[in-house]
């Protein structure tokens, strides 16, 4: 994380000099304080003192200039950084497989970080930071100018304020542990109110308001209670430093007085040390706050800087290119499946499927829930870690595959259509650039008779089911897929759109389809060039339909149920 801070070279060269400007105007103005009062004497020259008003206020002045652009500097730098982290942190999370994805962490907690995380590391790091450097500068500087002006003075405060910045070693441990529990918490309630939006609908279909609201408030009432446990304990912590800081400028005054009562120094050096021992106080307190702040929030730093690596990029800047990867070979596009086998949590998901799937045919994979038949799809677009076996496509190993190739040439559609805020022809293009024609084409192939400045609205509310899942078909079609998987896309439709979606999949001649459903239509099935038939992750019977009728009796029994006694 230290390494962001060094990346905008003028921000840091423009702070670090005001840096050394405002404690410099600051023993500046104290060398002042002690000429002022020091020539303000029975008899003193009247115009010497007014002379001296004014250039205090000048250089008072001055420094609230400095203090301002300072600030502004500041709070550009961290705005930069934050940009940055949340840049990283995305873009990290973009380049994870989706097996990784998928079973890493929740949603719910990757969106906590660039909420909840993001906002600690700007107020308990990049701010602490900034500050703990500034108050370094500041004691190095002012401290050097008291000494100069008196070392006896100076050495006492300054010996004393040194003590107080042991403090934060005694609260460290428990500061980190505090935070860390925090950022869970609010992981987990964030990931409840994701939910809980989700599902709304059925939350006021069975009326179980009061039931949701207790369960989100004991979630919130334990991530609050978290949170105050880690201020408190940041708060004590502070405060006795805080305590030290001002006992620091009790001693200095009263050390002071009593070498002004010697006559050993005036009244108006005592006055500087006082506005010194005030100046000192301030870094040495901030100190210790930077410190325990830093380090209470390192385990969420540490996790920050898992996620996030600086300098990742999605893909390179020629990314256009890779859009029509399918266009540069003219040849099959055939799809093997060696003997895959996978288990998940002890459990056989597939097992050992064998199936070469050939370019330009039609498939139908027809199986109870739970039998493996979009599992073997998913592995095809890496959505498992850990699936033995091969896959091959026009003999080339998917593992040596990057995903952009393997996105151009396989396409999978499931039950679920992601749609984002924005218009028709925004959702189909998702940001791309395509040239016009090809988008024309993909429009009319997938029947898209949406208006396409129509705006959509969130989660695709103002739009049906079957406008959706068209969107989506013409997705794939745009970078000419030579593999599309139609994985229950027709389970949410009516009769006549299910219809209509499973015909026009069936008319794409160049492509190889497969359809997994079990709300086939009988109109249709006799298209199909093959149809697969599993059960428990392995591949029963597969054939034409009339074979399959005769020789597979589970296949007959699904017909059955569906169509009447055959």
């Amino acid at each position: 994380m230290i390494k962001r801070l060094i990346k905008y070279k003028w921000y840091i060269i423009l702070i670090f000099t005001l840096m050394v400007v405002e404690p410099s105007l600051n023993s500046i103005l104290n060398f002042w304080l002690q000429r002022m009062f020091n020539s303000a004497e029975p008899g003193a020259d009247k115009f010497i003192v007014l002379r001296l008003l004014t250039i205090g206020f000048l250089l008072w002045m001055l420094k609230r200039i400095v203090l301002f652009i300072s600030g502004v500097l500041k709070a550009k730098f961290i705005c930069k950084a934050r940009q940055d982290v949340k840049h990283e942190i995305f873009i990290s999370l973009l380049n994870l497989d989706t097996a990784s994805f998928s079973n890493n962490s929740s949603s719910g907690e990757y969106i906590s970080l660039f909420t909840n995380d993001i906002a600690i590391l700007e107020t308990r790091f990049y701010n602490q930071i900034i500050s703990l450097i500034s108050g370094v500068f500041s004691i190095a500087i002012m401290g050097t100018s008291f000494i100069v002006m008196n070392t006896e003075l100076a050495s006492v405060i300054l010996g004393f304020g040194f003590i107080s910045m042991f403090v934060p070693v005694f609260f460290s441990k428990k500061l980190n542990e505090k935070n860390l529990i925090f950022s869970h918490k609010i992981s987990i309630f964030t990931q409840k109110i994701k939910e809980y939006m989700v599902a709304y609908p059925t939350i006021k279909n069975y009326s179980i308001e009061n039931n949701i609201a207790e369960r989100l408030d004991d979630i919130n009432m334990e991530t609050e209670n978290s949170k105050f446990e880690a201020d408190y304990a940041l708060t004590l912590a502070n405060n006795v430093g805080q305590l030290l800081s001002w006992f620091m400028q009790f001693i200095g005054v009263g050390f002071g007085l009593m070498l002004s009562i010697k006559g050993e120094i005036m009244i108006g050096t005592v006055i500087a040390a006082q506005a010194f021992a005030g100046d000192l106080a301030l870094p040495l307190q901030n100190i210790i706050i930077n410190i325990n702040s830093i380090r209470s929030v390192k385990e969420i730093v540490r996790k920050l800087g898992k996620v996030s690596k600086p300098g990742d990029t999605v893909m390179d800047e020629n990314i256009s290119e890779h859009y029509f990867i399918c266009d540069k070979y003219d040849k099959k596009w055939d799809v093997v499946f060696k003997d895959l086998f996978l288990e998940i949590d002890k459990k056989t998901i597939i097992d050992h499927f064998s199936f070469t799937f050939e370019s330009g045919k039609k498939y139908l994979v027809v199986g109870v829930n739970g039998s493996g038949k979009s599992s073997v799809f998913k592995a095809l677009k890496k959505w498992f870690k850990g699936c033995e076996g091969e896959i091959f496509i026009n003999d080339k190993d998917i593992a040596a595959m990057e995903d952009y190739e393997l996105s151009q040439i396989v396409s999978y559609l499931n039950e679920s259509v992601s749609v984002f805020s924005g218009s028709v022809k925004e959702n189909i293009l998702l940001f791309r650039d395509i040239q016009n024609t090809r988008f024309e084409e993909a429009v009319s192939e997938a029947h898209v008779e949406l208006e396409l400045d129509k705006l959509i609205h969130d989660e695709g509310r103002n739009i049906s089911s079957g406008e959706q899942r068209r969107i989506e078909i013409a997705r794939s079609l745009i970078t000419s897929v030579k593999f599309l998987v139609f994985d229950e896309v027709v389970s949410t439709l009516d009769i006549e759109t299910a219809y209509e979606i499973e015909k026009l999949a069936l008319e794409f001649k160049e492509k190889t389809v497969v359809f997994i459903s079990h709300n086939f239509s009988g109109k249709l099935i006799r298209e199909y060039d093959e149809i697969l038939v599993m059960e428990n992750g392995k591949l029963l019977s597969h054939g034409k339909y009339d074979d399959l009728i005769k020789k597979c009796p589970y296949f007959k029994r699904i017909c059955d149920i569906k169509f009447g006694d055959i």
